[in-house]
């Protein structure tokens, strides 16, 4: 099993301001410049809409633990032991979210890795396991998954909006923007909202995917 309990980086975006509050203050640089860790800065960016807007940026580093702790539910009471494995992809990556939601996240690590490793071509493992370590800010792993999810299935607004939470979390702003533009063209009329998790997704849709 690949590292649990590394350090991430965990980056707090906040929109500060607008275009229009440069007028008086050009200290903010433009665009995306590195944030050393425990540092704040200033920076225009694109938003959302493609109009540009003051960023404030903070880096800090954070224990998974600590991630884990903020971001997701307590565990709920676990009675009887996970299912017999199988070799099925989707079997045990339905096992895999079910020790998510119970709050067993060691487990539900090794079973979206062995869902993956069981069919590589599959689509819906790497896509939850990658919703799962954009969570717990290990970017690292979780991009190469997500953008193979987007490439096995890229119709899924999902996944574009996984991408987007992932993008935007490790500062490829320009990435970012154009996975939530494929998002909202694939969503159609499902409304997009942003959880407390912080993480984007479609409004009818749980934290779990």
């Amino acid at each position: 099993m690949k590292r649990i309990a590394a350090a991430a980086l965990f980056a707090a975006l906040i929109v500060a301001g607008t275009w229009w509050a440069l007028r008086d203050d050009p200290s903010p640089s433009v665009g995306p410049a590195p944030v050393p860790t425990g540092e704040t800065t200033r920076q225009l960016l694109p938003g959302p809409d493609g109009e540009p807007e003051v960023w404030t940026l903070t880096r800090r580093e954070a224990e998974r633990e600590e991630i884990v702790a903020e971001l997701l539910p307590d565990a709920e009471p676990r009675d009887d032991a996970p299912d017999a494995r199988t070799d099925s992809a989707r079997a045990l990556d339905a096992q895999a979210l079910e020790a998510w939601k119970t709050g067993d996240l060691r487990e539900a690590i090794e079973l979206f890795e062995a869902a993956i490793e069981a069919d590589p071509d599959d689509w819906l493992p790497r896509a939850d396991y990658g919703r799962l370590l954009v969570m717990l800010t290990d970017y690292e792993q979780a991009g190469p998954h997500l953008e193979r999810a987007a490439a096995l299935k890229p119709d899924s607004p999902r996944v574009w909006l996984d991408l987007y939470s992932y993008y935007q979390r490790s500062m490829q702003l320009e990435r970012g923007f154009h996975a939530h533009a494929r998002a909202k063209e694939l969503a159609g009329d499902r409304p997009i909202v942003q959880d407390d998790t912080g993480l984007w997704r479609l409004g009818d849709d749980s934290i779990y995917p």
